[in-house]
């Protein structure tokens, strides 16, 4: 490079040194504003605004409008706009952007020429603005208010500058380029190349920074792209793990296969080995007789008392039999007198048994598993009568048979159960495994925790059981009544049904000692589950629908029918849903045709209540408590009536009419009392929720009176919903019906408000229940007893032959005369128990209307019109009055 290059490039770099003058940053503070001052001025003009300046200088009518700069505001504005009108803007433009550039240390671009250029550009901008208006564009002062320009668009300097002086002399296009000139030179001196070079040395730092920032983008991008392939191996690492413990998952299971395989090989092996044993033993004995037959009693029973000793265990057993055998051969060369030293190893093994009565041995805890099968159904040896008088049973062939349980397999069981105690691990429970009962449907596996494992802590991991072990539902019985265990109880992949039939011939029900014995089904350990509707006294079915409440209706009244007569047991059945018990209007236990008209239910339950009245009185009268001590004195009495007929026969005729007329006297009393025995009584409600939505405060009273009081009657109760709410099974409902029945349901809380505890809500549905036994505080978890359609309609048919049902046709005529009147039985009983108590109401309430009657006596709407009519007839109200009450016609002080 030239020195002279070199001179130029210096003094253009000394031209660009900026000054650090401390002043020049107030200067420029100071320049912008007095710039901003008169812009905010200019921009809030308003022509109508007053002015000092201004009303000296026109005429126009002025305002009281307030500038936002004020009274020097609108003067300023008004100057500036007077001398330079458009340029104004020119001009407030550059005072601001000189005083930025004394803010950024620029300020020594400002010379004195370039402030000559920005007075000649400032003025040829209102020169231009002149022009335009003048040639260019004549309405551009509209644009504006009206006024706003006090002397133009280019102000008094655009006037003379522009149409008084350059149009005259250059004309229109010549005035307005050489303004343009100027305008243009001044906007150069504003942003010229030193100017310029402040933009540019900002873009480069911009650059600057972008290319600083470009390694760190692709810093970034490569840190994302190696996140992502650390994401790909961390899932195909995941994946390769998970394949790895599927692959020794099966190869544990072919491990296990194989360990079982070859175990049943084994005792296949000892099976044979002890077969050829004890027939080469009987070989020997059968030989040993031969030669020598003394000694051999002796011989002869110690084997077989070893043989016989159970307590021994089986390679013991093996040992004590396998000695004698060389000693055989060695007595047959012997002489006679050697083999009396030979029963003293026999006899050996015999004070072993006495030490080991040693079943102990499966307590160790890593042997505690113990398969317990289900309880085998033994049948009675004397079943039921065929007939009972001229009542004729059914027979158990229209009962379809049981099938034979399919066989499990105890390695099943034992996997289920070591994959119980594993998962408990891998939560931090230790447990050891106990007894496992089979049942029909549920298997119960039962775990001992380990000391300071919480019984809680184990019966909240239901869920993770069962997932673990992919069963439907898992319930934990924490603990187990009268153990120290936990019970887990998981359904069985094969779940075999519950015939009724299996159980109506077993001895369970045979030698039930019960006056009504029903059917329920078989507990968790396949035990019949036979229950003493007199000892509930009352049962609450509930449960979801489809739950299996009808099945367990049927299976209740099957066992009914193959157990009672209709001099034992009579049934009234209530059927809001109307075709699931019509199939019963033909058995001849029936007292009236199903109930299936909500509003007479509350005429049978008054019906129940009074028979139970009659039933009590007679009761005081026989001196007997309950029903069942009336029945027996019946039939004691038969007895002695036959007796006291034949001593009559031996009277003489003088002595027969004295004790007619003794007779005669003890009734005239007018009470009849019964002279046969009395029937139990069992009434059966379908669906509870139905009635309590027509007239809950009659049927909770019915239900209530009756459960308190009817059990030593001989009247019972069976309800069955399948809205297990709190406004259908009401707390007066509940605590008369201890015992009850709860198939799954949907939540918690209709658990609880069936049992007072959860545990329903975890049942499988299609037969599963929990059931409170009368008397007990333990829930028994059990599978319904199953029976068809076709077995109940097989079973009412062959019924048919001890003839049409006996209907009561005044039980059923009082029913329908208490649903005309509201649900509650016969006029006269309103007339003589509520119409004196609604005169009552009358009297004191002065008003007289069905809504007050209903209210005051709680009863139903349709019993309070019965009784208004009565007081209308007997003219003690007169007739109705729209919606006003009734108007009381007589004094009823």
């Amino acid at each position: 490079m030239s020195p002279s290059r070199q001179k130029k490039n210096k003094k253009v770099q000394a031209t660009f040194t900026p000054r650090t003058s401390p002043i020049r940053p107030l200067k420029g503070g100071i320049l912008i504003t007095i710039g901003l001052l008169f812009a905010v001025a200019l921009v809030d003009y308003d022509p109508t605004q007053e002015g000092i300046i201004r009303a000296f200088a026109t005429s126009t009518e002025t305002s009281s409008d307030p500038n936002l700069v004020g009274q020097f505001g609108r003067d300023s504005a008004f100057l500036l706009l007077s001398g330079l009108g458009l340029g104004s803007v020119f001009l407030l433009f550059s005072v601001i952007w000189i005083g930025v550039l004394n803010l950024v240390k620029r300020a020594h671009l400002v010379t004195g020429p370039r402030l000559v250029v920005l007075v000649l550009a400032t003025l040829a901008s209102a020169g231009l603005a002149n022009g335009l208006q003048l040639a260019w564009w004549p309405n551009l002062e509209s644009i504006f208010p009206e006024n706003f320009f006090p002397r133009g668009t280019g102000g008094l300097a655009g006037y003379w500058l522009n149409e008084a002086f350059l149009f005259e002399t250059l004309g229109q296009f010549g005035s307005f380029f050489l303004l343009l000139l100027f305008f243009l030179l001044g906007l150069g001196a504003l942003f010229s190349d030193p100017s310029r070079n402040l933009f540019e040395r900002a873009f480069q730092r911009w650059s600057e920074r972008r290319a600083d920032r470009q390694p760190t983008a692709a810093e970034r991008k490569k840190a994302r792209t190696q996140k992502r392939e650390e994401r790909a191996q961390k899932i195909a690492l995941k994946e390769e793990k998970r394949q790895a413990k599927l692959d020794r998952k099966k190869e544990k299971d072919q491990i296990r296969q194989e360990k079982a395989q070859k175990r049943e090989e084994r005792e296949a092996e000892r099976r044979q080995k002890r077969e050829a044993e004890a027939a080469a033993r009987e070989e020997r004995l059968a030989t040993r007789a031969k030669e020598d037959p003394e000694p051999e009693s002796e011989s002869v029973a110690a084997v077989d008392s070893s043989l016989l000793s159970g307590s021994i265990p089986a390679r013991r057993r093996s040992r004590s039999q396998s000695r004698p055998e060389p000693a055989a051969p060695a007595r047959r060369a012997t002489p006679p007198t050697e083999p009396e030293p030979e029963p003293e190893p026999e006899p050996a093994p015999q004070p072993k048994p006495a030490k080991a009565p040693e079943p102990k041995e499966p307590e160790p805890k890593d042997s505690g598993l113990k398969i317990v099968a289900g309880e085998k159904i033994e049948k009675a040896e004397n079943l039921f009568p065929a007939r009972k008088g001229n009542y004729q049973f059914p027979s158990l062939d229209l009962l379809q048979e049981p099938t034979p349980p399919q066989e499990r397999h105890v390695e099943n069981h034992e996997e289920t159960a070591m994959a119980l105690k594993t998962t408990l691990a891998e939560f931090g429970v230790k447990v050891e495994l106990g007894e496992v009962h089979t049942g029909p449907v549920i298997t119960r596996y039962e775990v001992y925790p380990a000391p300071g494992v919480r019984v809680e802590k184990i019966a909240n991991l239901a869920k993770n059981l069962g997932m673990s072990l992919k069963a439907q539902s898992v319930r934990i019985l924490a603990p187990v009544p009268g153990k120290g265990c936990v019970g887990v109880e998981v359904p069985n992949r094969n779940p075999s049904a519950v015939c009724i039939r299996e159980i109506i011939e077993s001895r369970s029900w045979g030698d039930a000692d019960a006056e009504i014995p029903v059917v329920l089904g078989k507990e968790v350990s396949g035990k019949p589950l036979v229950a003493d509707l007199t000892k509930m006294p009352h049962l609450l079915i509930a449960g979801s629908t489809g739950s299996g409440k009808t099945v367990c209706i049927n299976s209740v009244i099957a066992s009914l029918l193959y157990h009672s007569s209709p001099e034992d047991l009579r049934f009234i059945m209530i059927d809001p849903k109307i075709v699931e018990m019509q199939i019963y209007n033909s058995l001849p236990h029936m007292l009236i045709p199903v109930v299936t008209d909500p509003k007479k239910v509350p005429g049978a339950l008054k019906w129940l209540i009074s028979e139970m009245e009659r039933r009590y009185q007679v009761f005081a009268r026989a001196n007997v408590r309950n029903i069942a001590g009336f029945n027996s004195k019946i039939a004691k009495n038969k007895e002695e009536k036959k007796r006291a007929e034949e001593m009559e026969a031996e009277m003489s005729a003088e002595e027969r009419n004295a004790l007619l007329e003794a007779r005669s006297e003890e009734e005239d009393d007018g009470f009849e009392m019964p002279t046969e025995k009395i029937p139990y009584i069992v009434c059966i409600v379908d669906e509870l929720a139905d009635l309590m939505m027509v007239a809950p405060a009659d049927i909770e009273t019915g239900i209530a009176r009756l459960a308190q009081l009817a059990r030593a009657a001989g009247i019972h109760l069976i309800l069955a919903t399948q809205r297990p709410s709190v406004n259908v099974i009401t707390g007066v409902i509940k605590a008369n019906l201890p015992s009850r029945i709860a198939f799954k349901v949907a939540s918690k809380i209709d658990s609880r408000t069936i049992l007072d505890e959860g545990g329903a809500d975890s049942l499988i549905g299609k037969g599963d229940m929990l059931f409170i036994p009368p008397g007990a505080h333990t829930l028994v978890r059990a599978q319904g007893a199953f029976v068809s359609d076709e077995e109940i309609n097989g079973v009412v048919e062959y019924l048919k032959v001890n003839g049409p049902p006996n209907f009561l046709e005044q039980v059923q005529a009082q029913i329908d005369a208490g649903d005309e009147e509201g649900g509650g039985g016969a006029e006269g009983d309103y007339e003589d128990e509520l119409v004196p108590q609604a005169l009552d109401v009358l009297r004191s309430s002065k008003r007289a209307s069905t809504s007050m009657l209903q209210r005051r006596l709680r009863i139903g709407y349709n019993r309070a019109a019965r009784i208004m009519e009565i007081l209308e007839d007997e003219g003690y109200v007169g007739p109705e009055n729209g919606s006003s009450p009734r108007e009381i016609l007589r004094d009823l002080d």
